[in-house]
């Protein structure tokens, strides 16, 4: 009825170009959320060792 208010489709040259971007922006979220525990592991580590004595 009222289409007026949805935008228009992008030429495929212009819809690729964002494909890309976005893409490429949840790679790197990703990759920052599934690095992030083994840089904190690491920063965390504690020199000593617990031994048990039996």
């Amino acid at each position: 009825m009222f289409l007026g208010g949805l935008p228009r489709r992008p030429d495929k040259a212009t819809a690729y170009k964002q494909l890309k971007t976005h893409l490429s922006i949840m790679g790197a979220v990703i990759t920052a959320i599934r690095v992030t525990p083994y840089i904190l592991h690491y920063l965390t580590q504690e020199k000593e060792v617990l031994r048990l004595d039996l």
